[in-house]
């Protein structure tokens, strides 16, 4: 995926304190700094930083569509790219994992909009909620709980759905976060 010019991360830092990395070579759990992140937002191993952080792009800097206000440490949503293991009859290749850092997101006003035009467009998409730190955070699958609302352009109806569906997954049993040996 290329990079939208001018695309920066500058002071953010969500990818490298926010996220659950399990890695041969980087074990760390969500809402955990990573110990390679310096006082100055960059990575002490850039250079021979993990695959899995080499690999890993940032919603908002690869989708140019969004603006900067969709910036992870702004907006409290990361987009993640989820290319595998999508159900059949979406757009192949093309998922979208929403993770919504804090609950005051979901009234992003771009939001619906940005849903709306991925479910029309039968990218698969999954809602994720933020989990206390010590276990895995829930998701969702989105599309065809909000079908009929996009369908009818019902954007109020849409935030509805969204707002039950964080509910639904608060209320979820929680796993504790563990790591694959190795």
């Amino acid at each position: 995926m290329d990079i939208v010019p001018g695309r920066e991360c500058g002071g953010c830092t969500v990818c490298c304190t926010e996220l659950h990395i399990d890695a041969p070579e980087l074990k760390k759990l969500a809402g955990v700094r990573c110990p390679n992140l310096r006082d100055d937002c960059k990575c002490a191993i850039y250079e021979t930083r993990p695959a899995t952080c080499r690999g890993f792009e940032c919603g908002w800097r690869v989708m140019a569509a969004l603006g900067d206000n969709w910036r992870p440490d702004r907006s409290g949503i990361v987009l993640i790219s989820k290319l595998q293991n999508n159900p059949p009859g979406y757009k192949p290749n093309s998922g979208v994992q929403i993770v919504l850092l804090r609950r005051d997101a979901v009234h992003n006003k771009e939001l619906p909009g940005a849903i709306a035009s991925w479910v029309s467009a039968r990218v698969p998409l999954f809602l994720t909620v933020a989990a206390p730190l010590g276990f895995v955070a829930e998701s969702g699958f989105l599309n065809v709980v909000t079908e009929n609302a996009v369908r009818r352009q019902d954007r109020s109806g849409l935030l509805k759905i969204l707002l039950d569906m964080i509910v639904a997954l608060e209320r979820r049993k929680l796993r504790p976060a563990s790591f694959s040996p190795g």
